[in-house]
């Protein structure tokens, strides 16, 4: 889906205690070997193919867009959910859907026949799916997904958070109502029974903009996972290099730091790229606005060189992986919309 632009375009209490004094800084150390990530641009592997795409798929229900990917790995299966379209979302309504893949090693994917799993017109109240985030709950065996209901008409756009249960990931059942007012692309960790952590674009109150919500990435907290509070103060706000949006958080936990990757449009306004801090609790982040983490692919040729969105990263025993939406610089229809999920690596230092 286009991104809209810019208007230029625990127990909880003690967490809460924790992000409302949280902040950023930016007065990033010099690029070092200790860590792969730490580095700019991060040494990111990238596969000259998108792993799915619009362009391949032989089901017609993603064959205009497919991207936004959301991906774990349980019990040996590499699995995603994505949100795909074959309607024009500029002039339909409920039309972005959600499908299913599965893969043994993470590179060649299987589409799931029953696609789409999850679709829009079972919303109870919005349009459309957008930007998944799935979970799987290893104390209690279920796979929790938070995503983006999109209501779009003629007068206004809403873009609030959602929720949604399955035993197996392909069955799902959805939250009658809302959980939280605006949001976009959520990423949700899960420290213990009732501790929740959710990093999450969001406006900063309901008097302003739905366009607003690209500029501020907030933290939240929940002791359920449906209940959510958010801090005082967003945690990543444009500055430097990503000077347009900070957009499509999404955070990994490691044993000594909290790493998150977002988007950011360059000084031409024109392509996209991803950039990543680092945080060692998780809500006062060293920002590295000075360069790109990821960037679009410079040969004009490529599937990923106009836009590489909506980040997803998998630590592996040996390597990350990076999951993202690409955009090509093809015109379609209504203009450049998101038509592939291409996959990066990087081998994990001895």
């Amino acid at each position: 889906m286009h991104t809209p632009r810019l208007p230029a375009l625990l127990a909880v209490a003690p967490l809460l205690l924790v992000i409302c004094c949280a902040h950023h800084e930016e007065s990033p150390p010099p690029d070092s070997g200790d860590h792969p990530l730490e580095l700019r641009p991060q040494p990111w592997q990238r596969r000259g193919s998108p792993v799915l795409s619009a362009d391949t798929t032989q089901q017609s229900w993603s064959s205009k867009m497919l991207y936004s990917p959301a991906v774990v790995h349980v019990d040996g299966v590499f699995k995603m959910w994505y949100v795909g379209s074959e309607g024009d979302y500029a002039a339909e309504h409920g039309v972005l859907n959600i499908g299913y893949a599965e893969s043994e090693d993470g590179v060649q994917w299987r589409e799931y026949v029953g696609n789409p799993i999850l679709l829009a017109k079972d919303l109870p109240f919005a349009t459309d799916f957008q930007t998944p985030f799935v979970l799987f709950d290893e104390e209690e065996r279920i796979y929790k997904m938070w995503f983006i209901s999109l209501y779009l008409d003629d007068q206004r756009m809403d873009q609030m958070l959602g929720y949604a249960t399955s035993s197996d990931g392909i069955d799902w059942s959805i939250h009658p109502e809302p959980i939280y007012w605006s949001g976009r692309s959520p990423s949700v960790i899960k420290e213990g029974p009732d501790r929740y952590r959710m990093w999450m674009n969001s406006r900063p109150s309901p008097e302003t903009d739905d366009m607003d919500l690209y500029g501020y990435i907030y933290e939240f907290a929940s002791s359920d996972g449906i209940e959510w509070e958010r801090g005082g103060e967003p945690m990543i706000v444009p500055s430097g290099k990503a000077h347009e949006g900070v957009i499509y958080p999404y955070v990994l936990k490691e044993e000594d730091a909290f790493r998150i990757w977002y988007g950011s449009y360059d000084e031409s306004d024109t392509r996209f790229h991803l950039f990543s801090a680092t945080s060692k609790n998780g809500s006062d982040w060293l920002l590295r606005h000075d360069g790109e983490a990821f960037s679009a692919h410079d040969d004009p040729r490529s599937f990923d060189a106009k836009y590489v969105s909506t980040p997803w990263v998998l630590s592996l025993e040996d390597r990350y992986l990076l999951y993202y939406s690409a955009r090509d610089y093809r015109k379609v229809e209504t203009g450049n919309i998101y038509q592939h999920i291409g996959l990066a690596e990087i081998i994990k230092p001895d």
